[in-house]
């Protein structure tokens, strides 16, 4: 019965570490979507900054 028990445990300790190492995974994944994304909204905001340079130099009254 404690044999049991003790291999019921080790079965569920190695699962979580499983799914540990899976959610550090995704983790790592989503971090660098993250950047991706934060480095994309920046340039995109440098574009839009220049565009806005662009019709403030046109002098439109």
């Amino acid at each position: 019965m404690e044999k049991e028990l003790l291999e019921q445990l080790g079965s569920k300790i190695d699962s979580l570490l499983d799914e540990l190492e899976l959610l550090r995974m995704e983790v790592s994944e989503l971090r660098s979507e993250r950047d991706n994304l934060l480095v994309e909204k920046n340039e995109s905001a440098e574009r839009v900054k220049a565009l806005l340079s662009r019709f403030d130099s046109l002098n439109i009254a």
